[in-house]
């Protein structure tokens, strides 16, 4: 009996949810200031692109699943052939917090991102894995403003969990980045646009 009330709960509570959402999908791009901590590395200009479903369930929320690629890493100041260059494929789930009357809103995004070298993408294209772990798990933190046609601007602090040069994924040529812990932090600067029908 429990169970069964806890199911038409839940069943209630998705009906119900389901029927106020609006929803849309769209498209994100824009240049991305990355760094690898403790690394010798300088920031690495790159960038960024997504699709994007967007789920609006209330005036003040709406959930913003992504997935896209995006190019991220390091710059050597002294020799070209250390640039670190890591292509991630990206899945990430933007919580979008709205601030009443306009169209100011925070953003909150956990995700997760992969390294497409390491993938079948990678494979199929004959692309040697590299060094860098498989995986980075992520939190990024935003404020943007989007336009009442669908158009808006963001900016996010994208911050790594996992270090780069796991051991799992590396040799370690390197004293420092055994004995070390490397993650990723990238700045994202651009825009996006959603599709209204």
């Amino acid at each position: 009996m429990k169970k069964w009330l806890l199911t038409m709960l839940c069943f209630g509570m998705i009906t119900l949810t389901y029927a106020q959402r609006k929803s849309t999908f769209g498209l994100r791009t824009g240049v991305n200031l990355s760094e690898v901590s403790k690394a010798d590395l300088e920031t690495k200009t790159g960038f960024y692109f997504s699709l994007m479903g967007h789920f609006k369930f209330t005036q003040f929320y709406a959930l913003q699943p992504e997935i896209g690629y995006s190019l991220q890493g390091g710059q050597s100041e002294s020799n070209s052939e250390a640039n670190l260059d890591i292509h991630y494929i990206t899945l990430s789930l933007a919580n979008k917090f709205f601030i009443k009357g306009s169209g100011f809103h925070l953003v909150v995004a956990p995700g997760f991102d992969f390294d497409a070298d390491d993938t079948l993408i990678g494979l199929y294209n004959d692309v040697e894995g590299n060094n860098v772990s498989f995986i980075d798990l992520n939190i990024a933190l935003g404020i943007g403003y989007e336009f009442k046609n669908g158009l808006g601007v963001e900016a996010r602090y994208k911050q790594g969990a996992i270090d780069v040069f796991s051991g799992t994924f590396n040799s370690f040529e390197s004293e420092k980045l055994s004995e070390e812990t490397q993650l990723n932090s990238t700045i994202q600067l651009g825009v996006f646009y959603k599709f209204n029908y």
